[in-house]
């Protein structure tokens, strides 16, 4: 069975004054591949989120927060057909800082420029072991939101 996820339907969000700098934001998908229910262990993966900024004429800092997507923050959902895969998308390689919109328990990823650049933020996702679904495709769709 294969288990996709695409981080998709970004937007960016300019609170406040004006600012200097134009950024913009790309995420590449979190590509699970082939689940197996009967697995013991979880199935890792990961993508990346990528902010990129110019006209920086001060030092220009942002946030990048992830929507909950299908289910919530405690359990994303990808769904398929009647069936729907419990995951999760994190900022950390142990998988223990669940990414999210700073609610809930969740973290937000900061970064900042002094000069015009782009900088990659990994977003590693985790399926959960031992899920009973039925073959086929699964898919999730998160917002990215940078805020500058």
């Amino acid at each position: 069975m294969k288990a996709r996820l695409a981080l998709c339907a970004l937007t960016l969000a300019v609170p406040g004054a004006l600012h200097a700098a134009t950024c913009s934001v790309s995420a590449s998908s979190v590509a699970f591949g082939t689940y197996s229910p009967f697995s013991l262990l979880p199935l890792d993966t990961a993508g990346n989120v990528q902010v990129s900024c110019s006209d920086v004429l001060l030092a220009q800092s942002y946030t990048v927060r992830l929507a909950p997507g299908g289910g919530g923050y405690a359990a994303r959902r990808m769904s398929g057909g009647a069936y729907a895969l419990d995951y999760n998308l994190y900022a950390d390689a142990a998988r223990t800082l669940v990414w999210g919109d700073g609610s809930a328990g969740t973290v937000t990823v900061t970064g900042a420029f002094a000069v015009s650049g782009t900088a990659n933020h990994p977003v590693y996702g985790r399926v959960l072991p031992r899920q009973n679904v039925a073959p086929g495709g699964y898919a999730d769709a998160i917002t990215v939101t940078v805020e500058y």
